[in-house]
């Protein structure tokens, strides 16, 4: 009689083990598990930069919306000190006085017309030169450099 072998494992392999699948189904769970964390920690990260982005913008809003309210707030200020009635009794304080007619003395110079018509100067623009067109194209660059490389080649062979 003679001994035969099963054909399906090999004489040189160790027979499945009933442990083996189980390794290799928990590795796989455990690779899903750390690819997982690493795209929950990735959305997180994301979301709290853009929560940070968030606030540091409503910050600087609210921080310009009172820069806005303060410059109002010294419009206003600098209106009321210039105000007619304020400068007046300013200047009463300071010991000014409306002058009376015969206070007032008139210089005439001669050949000045009061009544003439006011000329306003026109500003005349500058020249200005036309704005470079770029039209230059690829052909047309490498063209110039190689006109560039035959001129430095001729300088140097020439000496």
């Amino acid at each position: 009689m003679q001994h035969t072998q099963p054909t399906n494992i090999p004489q040189h392999a160790a027979p499945p083990q009933p442990w083996h699948s189980q390794r290799q189904w928990a590795a796989t769970l455990a690779v899903i598990g750390v690819v997982g964390l690493i795209i929950a920690a990735l959305y997180l990260i994301q979301t709290a930069t853009t929560t940070i982005t968030a606030r540091e913008l409503l910050e600087m809003d609210t921080y310009r919306q009172q820069l806005e309210r303060n410059n109002e707030l010294l419009h206003a200020e600098i209106a009321d000190l210039q105000s007619l009635p304020r400068v007046m009794t300013r200047a009463a304080e300071l010991g000014f006085r409306e002058a009376h007619e015969d206070e007032i003395q008139y210089i005439i110079v001669e050949g000045y017309r009061y009544d003439r018509e006011r000329i306003t100067p026109t500003p005349t623009p500058s020249p200005t030169s036309p704005a470079a067109v770029y039209d230059e194209t690829l052909s047309g660059w490498l063209r110039q450099q190689w006109d560039n490389l035959k001129r430095q080649w001729e300088a140097w062979r020439n000496g």
